[in-house]
């Protein structure tokens, strides 16, 4: 029995000494971009992409265990670098088909990550990542539209803003899979603890059976009742997933939901338009709003594929105002750049719903999907975030107008009197 114990000891040791390496693999990384001339040009934006997301993976793998599982993320991470921010040339065939091919190669390989415990922080933090994806084409998109007819790629000098959108997504991008990539050591880690602690068992459970007959006995009615416990775990499973069923069957549809939404819409956008003044720029950005957001009466497309087809024209028509608006002030400017970033991350979070909807009603077609109340109060909840953040933005374009027009009047004032 005490050589037994002893064994146990010297095992249980070497299995602390194995954690501790792992354990110590936690990150100490903190994102940031690397001290090297920003893109002067349109042409300039991916290769200054790729050599700042290069040296951020190379130092992020540097603190991560040596596993195969780690080594095929960062071989993923390496692979997506030129389409971390996709600006797309004229000369790039089968760009977009290879972007989405290595985009979905590196979720795949976190997926893989999403075990135990840790499965549904992973699984969130990978939402996220598909949502800063989304968020960089729309940026993309966006600084390629830009571009006057004249200018080719060469030509087209980017704006001090421009970089600076580019820089802060790239860095916005590290933040997230600095954060994902700490999960997944966790992960590991709580992997790796598990794996030893069975290791473990299973060389005392031979130490016993040599010195003890009875207790092999004892390990294989163990394994009976493990067996046992296992048909009743694969029961329960089939019965979530009837429920499951049956709560999406019992949903309503998204076609209900979207022309719901789209009245509720309509209304809070034309009672917003009729606060602002009757100037170009709102115009265009309320045409372009109720393009994103409403449909035509004899348009057959839904809420959500209109939002994705048209949030990058909605994006251009709210950088059209940050550009007019009459005060100079930056903390105004800052201020309508945030709200737009907000805006722009509802229609994200409004895109994911429906995809995720889309995923669990595979099968069914457009008109026949249904969601659960669940999904029914997220989209409301992401709705009335992003009714929030719009009025923020016009409110603060028509605030820095009257300002503007005050300063104006009294200067005016001024010159009269004297």
């Amino acid at each position: 029995m005490a050589r037994v114990q002893l064994f146990l000891c010297f095992t249980i040791l070497f299995a602390s000494v194995t954690l501790l390496d792992i354990v110590s693999a936690h990150l100490k990384l903190k994102p940031t971009l690397p001290q090297i001339e920003p893109p002067q040009t349109l042409k300039d934006v991916e290769p200054y992409t790729v050599k700042v997301v290069i040296v951020f993976v190379s130092d992020l793998e540097k603190e991560c265990p040596k596993t195969n599982k780690f080594k095929a993320f960062f071989e993923k991470l390496r692979a997506f670098a030129k389409y971390v921010c996709p600006i797309k040339r004229k000369d790039q065939v089968d760009y977009d088909r290879d972007m989405k091919a290595k985009a979905g190669g590196l979720f795949q390989v976190i997926s893989s990550f999403a075990i135990g415990k840790i499965k549904k922080e992973i699984q969130e933090d990978k939402m996220e990542v598909i949502n800063t994806f989304k968020f960089m084409r729309f940026l993309a998109t966006k600084i390629v539209g830009s571009r006057k007819k004249e200018e080719s790629e060469e030509s087209m000098k980017l704006t001090a803003e421009q970089q600076k959108e580019i820089k802060e997504g790239i860095l916005r991008w590290e933040t997230i899979i600095t954060r994902i990539t700490n999960t997944m050591v966790s992960s590991t880690t709580n992997s790796a603890s598990s794996n030893e602690e069975s290791s473990v068992g299973k060389e005392a459970s031979s130490e016993n059976s040599k010195s003890s007959g009875k207790e092999s006995e004892s390990s294989a009615k163990g394994e009976s009742e493990t067996s046992s416990s296992k048909s009743a775990g694969g029961s329960s499973t089939s019965a979530t997933k009837e429920e499951s069923s049956a709560s999406q069957s019992s949903g309503v549809t998204v076609t209900q939901v979207e022309e719901e939404t789209s009245k509720d819409v309509s209304t809070f956008i034309m009672n917003l338009e009729k606060k602002c003044p009757q100037k170009e720029e709102y115009k265009v950005f309320f045409e372009q709003l109720k393009g994103t957001m409403i449909a035509p009466p004899k348009e057959r497309k839904g809420l959500f594929s209109r939002i994705k087809s048209a949030a990058g024209k909605l994006s251009g028509a709210m950088g059209v105002m940050r550009s007019r608006i009459g005060s100079k002030s930056a903390e105004v400017k800052k201020s309508m750049e945030t709200y737009q970033e907000q805006v722009m991350k509802t229609l994200q979070e409004l895109d994911t719903i429906h995809s995720q909807i889309v995923s669990q009603n595979q099968g069914k077609k457009e008109g026949s999907l249904t969601c659960t109340p669940a999904q029914q109060t997220q989209i409301k909840t992401t709705i009335t975030k992003w009714e929030q953040v719009t009025t923020q933005f016009v409110e603060t374009a028509i605030q820095s107008e009257t300002k503007s027009s005050s300063t104006t009047s009294s200067s005016v004032g001024k010159m009269n009197t004297n």
